[in-house]
């Protein structure tokens, strides 16, 4: 037997198996799917294959393998072993790794079949119900603020340049999507926030992203005429577009492909329209929550961004102002609930998973975390 295999024997394979919090994600959204594809196949939608499933997972996949590359060179490049692959393989740096990695997998798998259900979700919409709720949402931001809220932003933001830097900055949400997930898997050592993140995550996505969105289906300030034939906020789109003469205004072009989407019928990510709540806001709020119990300075950075992302979805004619206030409230309520519930949730031994008594209890145990 070589050394290599000798100390690969020793490894505590209890580390790269499911534990109870593991179980509990990956059946939540295994069900959530069967349950998504069923209700909309049975109201007479098309239900997702197994295919569509799979390039997000694939993306999921491809930046963990970046991840690990990542940390494989950086711990070779530090500790210049003489034996590379053994020092990948049983070194206690590399061991490390290899937990870590193990650890943040089921989230991150539990994130990538998620989100395609989400999708099909928002994107069947309207055959779920009508977009009835702008009407209400639109008198009630004016009952809020005197007058519609883009207005009232107007004389601050209404400059070509800065509606430009709020377009890009708006789709940089997008990086807490992948991003953001994968921090809070792989770089979080703090087992009950990381744990904290991902319940809030998949019950904010589930009870907002797609339980409200189709109850209060409202499409927003952008599609409200191309959708609905009401032009109250033309003047809105006329400045956004005439700003995209003078500099590229990113969203325009994003919501012209959002509405081919939609007459189309296509499902596939980032398709469908949907208002209420503002899910931009909502996880950009979300992360600023939990990044602030990492670090105080990130914390202050991403509280930022949450805001600018509040305010520029209100400027970029994506959602209404009361779209973001729900949001806010929604995910703190869920943020604080979360609190509660995840230390009981969680295995009380982080080393012991669910089927740790079929391993042997002699092998070497590689830390708490």
């Amino acid at each position: 037997m070589t050394a290599i295999a000798r100390q690969l024997l020793k490894i505590d394979l209890r580390t790269f198996v499911l534990r109870r919090e593991d179980v509990l994600i990956m059946a939540f959204v295994a069900a959530l799917g069967v349950l998504v594809n069923g209700y909309i196949a049975g109201i007479g939608g098309a239900a997702m294959s197994a295919a569509e499933y799979l390039p997000n997972l694939n993306f999921y996949l491809i930046a963990i393998a970046v991840y690990i590359c990542g940390v494989a060179s950086y711990l070779l490049i530090r500790f210049r072993p003489g034996e590379p692959t053994k020092f990948l393989l049983v070194s206690d740096e590399a061991t490390r790794m290899w937990r870590g990695t193990a650890m943040g997998l089921p989230p991150i798998v539990a994130v990538a079949l998620f989100m395609p259900s989400f999708s099909l979700v928002k994107a069947s919409i309207p055959m779920i119900a009508d977009y009835a709720w702008d009407g209400t949402f639109i008198e009630l931001d004016r009952q809020i603020h005197g007058t519609d809220p883009w207005r009232i932003l107007q004389p601050l933001l209404g400059n070509p340049l800065v509606t430009a830097l709020l377009a890009k900055i708006y789709h940089m949400w997008f990086l807490l999507i992948y991003g953001g997930c994968l921090f809070f898997a792989f770089l979080v050592e703090d087992r009950a926030l990381r744990y904290r993140f991902f319940f809030s995550y998949f019950t904010m996505w589930t009870i907002g992203g797609m339980a409200m969105a189709a109850g209060f289906a409202s499409v927003g300030p952008c599609f409200l005429d191309p959708v609905q034939g009401n032009p109250h906020f033309a003047d809105q789109m006329r400045y956004l577009y005439a700003a995209n003469e003078v500099f590229p205004v990113d969203v325009l072009e994003v919501q012209e492909g959002i509405l081919t989407w939609y007459q189309t019928g296509a499902t596939g990510l980032g398709s469908g329209i949907s208002a209420m709540p503002s899910m931009h806001v909502a996880l950009a709020f979300l992360f600023f929550l939990a990044i602030r119990k990492v670090s105080r300075f990130a914390g202050w950075f991403f509280g930022l961004f949450a805001l600018t992302i509040t305010v520029a979805s209100v400027h970029l004619a994506y959602h209404y102002a009361v779209d973001g206030y729900v949001a806010i409230l929604l995910v703190g309520g869920i943020w604080w609930i979360m609190g509660k519930i995840t230390p009981s949730i969680l295995s009380q031994n982080p080393e012991k998973s669910l089927v740790a008594k079929t391993l042997p209890s002699s092998t070497r145990p590689l830390g708490k975390k």
